[in-house]
């Protein structure tokens, strides 16, 4: 049986890391390997959200790899739709998971939905997950 693989799309937003830890936690339940797509449109400058969200981001990363989960960082420089469909084809993703970015994430989902073969689970608050 092959590896489950899941791709998660981080954007500016901090509401986004609840993607991120619903992925790793999924992750852990059927040993996938992770996928995390950070946009490098995101200012960072020293006390900017967009730094405190990868220095996050980071951290829970190496948290993962410490707990024996496979997680792999990628910088999108292109459109984000463009590199999400781009990586699922490439990667053979089974699942993407999106956060809650005050509907720019619903609408990146719509573009995508009907061009990717995989799962998409959508993570608003917490405990409300929608899947498509």
């Amino acid at each position: 049986m092959l590896q489950k693989k899941i791709l998660v799309p981080v954007g500016s937003s901090g509401r986004d890391l609840s993607s991120v830890h619903y992925a790793l936690a999924l992750a852990e339940r059927l040993r996938a390997q992770v996928y995390i797509l950070r946009h490098d449109a995101v200012e960072i400058t020293p006390h900017s959200l967009g730094n405190l969200l990868d220095e996050a981001l980071r951290d829970l990363i190496n948290s993962a790899r410490q707990a024996g989960l496979s997680v792999s960082h990628h910088i999108a420089h292109r459109e984000l739709k463009e590199e999400i469909v781009d990586l699922v084809k490439d990667e053979g993703i089974d699942v993407v998971v999106f956060g809650a970015d005050n509907g720019a994430c619903e609408h990146l989902m719509l573009q995508i939905k009907d061009l990717v073969p995989s799962q998409i689970i959508h993570v608003r608050e917490k405990d409300h997950i929608s899947y498509l």
